[in-house]
């Protein structure tokens, strides 16, 4: 199978094939002479999309949609998010972290996971979440859903054994 536009009429472009171009570049790394640059081409519109494509192994990355829907700006502001990902990753050249991608892992989740969670902390100054709710807090939906739970049964009990009727 193939996505393809119908005769011309019709077709995928931005984020709708980001995935498929992430595993199309991945592939075409993988299987080409090294000698041979791949480019990153659809659904690049971020910093981020940008980073990925060359993760997954592009020399070079185009932007299409992006650069139609937002004009030429887009590029200053694609290439200043890029920096600021590697930066924040402490990479110094995109060579640093090109074709670099890794399978995936629980391991490797849990050590991104607990990297996000860390870095979340460190923004915050070491708070604790404001929409996290500790166990047992009278606040907590599941606290509530138990108590009433609890006191369904309760009253269920209560009218099998005649102590009280409904």
């Amino acid at each position: 199978p193939a996505v393809r536009a119908n005769g011309g009429y019709a077709g995928l472009s931005g984020p709708a094939v980001k995935y498929t171009a992430l595993a199309n570049v991945k592939a075409m790394r993988e299987l080409l002479d090294p000698s041979i640059d791949v480019v990153g081409v659809g659904g690049v519109q971020s910093g981020m999309d940008a980073f990925e494509m060359i993760l997954c192994g592009a020399k070079a990355v185009q932007v299409g949609t992006c650069h139609w829907v937002e004009g030429p700006k887009c590029f200053d502001r694609i290439d200043g998010e890029l920096r600021d990902i590697m930066k924040r990753k402490g990479y110094g050249s995109v060579d640093d972290f090109r074709g670099k991608l890794k399978v995936w892992s629980k391991e490797g989740q849990a050590l991104s996971r607990n990297a996000r969670m860390e870095e979340k902390k460190r923004k915050e100054g070491g708070k604790s979440g404001g929409d996290v709710t500790k166990k047992g807090d009278a606040n907590n939906p599941q606290s509530v859903l138990i108590a009433v739970l609890f006191a369904i049964i309760a009253v269920l009990l209560a009218d099998k054994f005649d102590i009280v009727s409904l």
